[in-house]
């Protein structure tokens, strides 16, 4: 077991955050008083124990593991913060996965500076001291450094605290980033471990964390648990459930109070006083209809055209009963072409060759016939009806072929948004625009201050301006504006009225400025504002919903040229993301599991489908957490957030959305601990005992989980 230093703060550094009010009233972001006071205890608990103050022994790391959308970067910041403004001013290293995080961490750790300044003026807080940058060599007494996990390679780690986000992604021994933090642990005096839940889907992950901390001691009782749990989904399902229920509530109260020195986790659902700002969440039903009998002939023709090539020897020959049959014909299309063309690779003497020719030439009247895809037709028309009550909706896919599919037949069988002649012209528009968001600034730059900077040029304005008059924003402004007293002057209007819902927290002006803020603090978004000027008119078809579509996909495109206009060609998805958490653009976003974490998509919108589902649970926990957040959509307008699982009867998909559901309600119940599965093994008889033993065991794992809360 590594040595603890001596890190040498004075708990009196964070005593500000025994006084939650005072924070709320200085930030500059709108805070929820509950949620804040509970970040700030949290924070405080951590830093007591890795200094070891109020009477607890000093730890070398704590495993924050918060559910979703509870705060933990916020949390972490704040822990920041005071290690890095206290007392001889120690210096802080933070690892995250990829560049939108390490955006998201410089925006979270510059927004605690104003209330910090105010609330706790004995910390040395300035903006200059929080460095995203790729060069990491160096490291300064009083900095905040943060880069990416890969970054973690190929540098010295030593720090006095080391934040490791998302540190569930360094799975497995073998990774470089998990090697690194194994060999380079002992150069951190200090760790702080962020993750979406502390056993994530492999167990033996939290063990490999505990010993980045320090807490070896728990790992036998963890293991225990981890034995337990595999006894829940591989023993025998012929025993009693009450009796492998006990014995799996007491392993997990022995691990819960073992790794309960070093591991804080808060449930959404326990945390009764907050649920009012993270919102309330129900099921979406979505109807689809059974498979119809030519659906089921065109799967099971392909899967047996598709065995017997590849018992052929034919190399070419794809999966057989592929998860994407059942939801999509995009990619049943593709391996029909392809194995059309690799059967001229089989001698024509071959004993299977005439049947598999059978089975295609039986598919192409039934393909014909068919049509677009049963579940695809269902979930256009849903979307359909919450568009028309003025919402927007977040579609989840697991594969690039189904989100490309989805995201065509969406714009296909959706109706277009087209301003109306009684909605105001876009000259008056685009002139009530730039009144309201550049007016200042104009006269600004007319008194010879050197004119606009670099980030905000005059092009890079009308260019935005450009955006929010285009045919699907200005449609959407007009529906917004017709609410309005027709005397006041257009933008008088748009600074008083509130987009999408009377409850909204920002007027159609605030929301405008800051996205437009938004946008130029994206080294990304800021270059393609700044290529769309430089196209003039044609280049604000670059931005998203500027071609006039409602529906935009964040995935690689198809081959269809008409088809560009949905898919962002940006590698960076800050551009979008930033659109759709804006009341302004496309209506309907489609992505893949990509950005299932770390995002946040929650400012606008309160309906989730889940279209294709991953095998593993914690990928569908993710997904949820992108609109479950503290502030959401939904504890604004105090409407539901609205969860969709549709599901096509008859098929595979039907029994994976079943057994998924299932396994999602015992996620935080069994902390995480939730195997993956394979659809097609999984048989229901003992998947209904699992849930026998998991019910029987209910009360009593709730409890446990409690153990890990900071009170």
């Amino acid at each position: 077991m590594l040595p603890v230093e001596r890190l040498g703060l004075s708990a009196q550094s964070w005593e500000f955050m025994h006084s939650p009010d005072c924070y709320v009233h200085s930030s500059k972001r709108p805070l929820v008083p509950e949620s804040t006071a509970r970040q700030l205890r949290t924070a405080a608990e951590i830093l007591a124990r890795l200094n070891g103050s109020h009477g607890k022994p000093a730890r070398r790391g704590v495993l924050l593991a918060d559910d979703v959308g509870l705060g933990k970067t916020t949390v972490a910041a704040l822990v920041a913060w005071v290690v890095a403004g206290a007392g001889e001013r120690g210096n802080v290293r933070i690892l995250v996965p990829n560049d939108a995080m390490v955006r998201r961490w410089e925006e979270e750790l510059l927004s605690h500076v104003a209330p910090l300044r105010q609330c706790a003026k004995h910390l040395q807080v300035d903006a200059r001291r929080v460095k995203a940058t790729k060069d990491v060599s160096r490291l300064r007494a009083g900095a905040i450094q943060v880069t990416k996990h890969s970054a973690a390679a190929s540098i010295h780690l030593a720090c006095d605290l080391l934040i490791v986000d998302e540190a569930h992604r360094a799975r497995g021994d073998g990774t470089s980033f998990s090697q690194a933090l194994r060999d380079q642990r002992k150069l951190a005096k200090r760790v702080l471990i962020l993750t979406a839940t502390p056993f994530s889907i492999e167990i033996e992950e939290l063990n490999r964390m505990l010993l980045l901390i320090g807490g070896e001691e728990a790992k036998p009782a963890v293991r225990a648990y981890k034995n337990a749990l595999k006894d829940l989904y591989d023993g025998s399902t012929a025993r009693s459930p009450e009796v492998v229920a006990e014995r799996l509530r007491e392993r997990a109260h022995a691990a819960v109070e073992a790794i309960s020195r070093f591991v804080i986790r808060h449930d959404v659902e326990a945390l009764r006083n907050e649920r009012s700002s993270f919102g309330h969440s129900q099921d979406w039903p979505i109807d689809v209809p059974v498979a119809k009998e030519d659906e089921l002939t065109l799967m099971l023709r392909m899967d047996r055209a598709l065995r017997l090539a590849k018992a052929a020897g034919m190399e070419r020959a794809g999966a057989t009963n592929d998860a994407r049959f059942h939801v999509g014909w995009r990619h049943f299309d593709e391996e029909r072409a392809e194995l059309s063309s690799a059967m001229t690779t089989l001698p024509s003497t071959h004993r299977d060759v005439s049947v598999i020719a059978h089975h295609l030439n039986a598919i192409g009247p039934v393909r014909s016939r068919v049509g677009v895809h049963s579940k695809m037709k269902a979930v256009t028309e849903a979307v359909r009806a919450v568009l028309k009550q003025g919402e927007k909706v977040l579609l989840f896919c697991h594969h690039i072929a189904t989100a490309q599919e989805l995201a065509t037949q969406l714009h296909a069988g959706l109706p277009p948004l087209r301003p109306t002649r009684l909605m105001p012209p876009r000259g008056s528009l685009a002139q009530a625009w730039r009144e309201v968001l550049f007016a200042e600034k104009v006269e600004h730059d007319d008194e010879g201050d050197g004119g606009a900077s670099a980030h905000d040029s005059e092009d890079v304005r009308a260019a935005f301006i450009e955006w929010l008059v285009t045919d699907v924003v200005r449609a959407q402004t007009g529906q917004w504006l017709s609410e309005t007293p027709l005397g006041d002057s257009l933008a008088e209007r748009i600074s008083s009225v509130k987009p999408r819902s009377a409850s909204a927290r920002e007027t159609l002006a605030d929301a405008a400025s800051r996205l437009y803020a938004t946008l130029l603090s994206s080294r990304s978004a800021r270059a393609v504002l700044k290529n769309a000027a430089a196209d003039g008119l044609d280049g604000v078809e670059l931005l998203p919903g500027g071609a006039g579509s409602r529906v935009f996909a964040l995935c690689e495109p198809t081959d269809d040229v008409k088809d560009e206009v949905l898919f962002s060609h940006q590698r960076e998805p800050d551009t979008l993301l930033a659109m759709f958490n804006s009341p302004f653009g496309p209506d309907v976003l489609v992505v893949t599991d990509k950005l299932s974490e770390g995002i946040d998509l929650h400012r606008y919108c309160r309906h989730l489908v889940h279209y294709e589902l991953d095998p593993s649970p914690i990928r569908t926990v993710q997904r949820n957490g992108r609109l479950r957040r503290v502030n959401c959509w939904a504890a604004v307008t105090g409407d539901p957030i609205r969860y969709a699982y549709p599901a096509f009867k008859g098929t595979r998909d039907h029994r994976l959305v079943q057994i998924m559901r299932k396994r999602i309600d015992s996620f935080s119940l069994l902390l995480g601990g939730v195997q993956d599965f394979d659809v097609d093994k999984t048989v229901g008889a003992d998947e209904k005992w699992r849930n026998d033993v998991i019910g029987i065991a209910r009360r009593g794992l709730e409890r446990t989980g409690a153990l890990l809360r900071v009170t």
